[in-house]
């Protein structure tokens, strides 16, 4: 019984089209190609995502430890303003009903308080709200 390929020719068993160790080489190498291929892919893919969740987690710390608390607002309208968080706050304004009171706070350290922000106070309810550059946000009532 002989073998024909499919053009008609006979086919003998000389014909080989590669050797199997050139045929191994060959497969590893490529198999050797793609994972290089897919880890930098995937690298390329992992730093992007590690610097935008880093500087998230930098965000996300520093506001979860900036916090402030407006302690007293006495009856000429200055405003006691103390730093119960564990970073200095700065750039501290406030405002009443919506409207800038008078002087900043440029820094305000840990543990400390500062009185030197004045607000005009209104009859009525005053509602005074102070807001730092870290993203600590105090309110305060006062009836007046």
């Amino acid at each position: 019984m002989e073998l024909y390929k499919f053009g008609g020719e006979r086919m003998n068993n000389k014909n080989k089209a590669i050797s199997p160790v050139i045929a191994v080489i060959l497969l590893v190498g490529v198999a050797i190609g793609a994972a290089a291929l897919a880890y930098s892919w995937y690298m390329g893919i992992q730093k992007g995502t590690q610097e935008v969740g880093g500087a998230a987690a930098g965000r996300t710390a520093l506001a979860s430890s900036a916090s402030m608390t407006i302690l007293d607002v006495n009856s000429t309208g200055y405003v006691t303003i103390y730093n119960n968080g564990g970073v200095n706050l700065t750039s501290i304004s406030c405002t009443n009903n919506n409207n800038a009171c008078s002087g900043t706070i440029s820094n305000l350290a840990p543990g400390s308080k500062n009185s030197t922000i004045n607000c005009s106070l209104g009859s009525g309810v005053n509602t005074i709200k102070c807001t730092s550059a870290e993203g600590a946000v105090a309110t305060y009532q006062k009836l007046v």
